[in-house]
């Protein structure tokens, strides 16, 4: 019995290895190059309305806050609805592996702009530039799951969110092309590599 056992558990931590070393194809380009369409349209609301869309560093996290999570919110979405859509086994745990890697970076996502909004507010102009550098290190985490050129649109968001948050720490203040730059070029190079890799397959 002992032995059946452990043949059971060797089989699920193999399943375990491929999905861990297979390509994720639940990540929709459409999805994640939306979330960059929408963070330049807020760029301009912001830029021309300043009073009503960016009156304060608060109320810039604030948007930018909501716009990133419908973002994450629609790209998890498709991503488990592709998922399912798909004959592929390894499809299944692959995902499983995936939100493993995003979901605790999600949670800290949220958890420290909502403790800076409500306890150290004047400290609003760190939060774009520690979301930039999270999205990278979650890129780079994925990148056993992920085509290889994933590293670039990776590389793009630490090295962005780190000057972010020296150029936001020597202004004092956010700005609507400083928060919002760095989102719309990394989504968008995340969804030109995700489609290349969907082109490649369709070839």
């Amino acid at each position: 019995m002992r032995d059946v056992e452990q043949a059971i558990a060797q089989i699920a931590d193999i399943r375990a290895r491929l999905a861990a070393s297979s390509s994720f194809r639940g990540y929709a380009p459409e999805s994640v190059a939306l979330v960059g369409f929408l963070s330049l349209a807020l760029i301009v609301l912001q830029t021309g309305w300043p009073d009503r869309f960016a009156g304060s560093d608060q109320q810039i996290v604030r948007i930018w806050g909501l716009l990133l999570l419908a973002g994450f919110l629609g790209i998890a979405a498709e991503a488990v609805f592709r998922t399912l859509r798909e004959n592929d086994r390894m499809a299944s745990p692959a995902l499983v592996s995936a939100l493993r890697i995003v979901v605790p970076g999600t949670v800290m996502a949220a958890a420290v702009p909502i403790a800076v909004l409500a306890y150290a507010p004047q400290a609003c102009w760190i939060v774009p530039g520690f979301w930039q550098m999270l999205i990278g290190l979650v890129t780079f985490g994925s990148y056993p799951l992920m085509p290889r050129r994933i590293v670039l649109p990776g590389a793009w968001f630490l090295l962005s969110g780190l000057a972010g948050l020296f150029l936001a720490g020597q202004q004092g203040s956010l700005s609507p092309a400083l928060v919002g730059l760095p989102f719309v070029i990394g989504h968008l190079g995340i969804a030109w590599t995700l489609f290349e890799r969907e082109r490649f397959r369709a070839e």
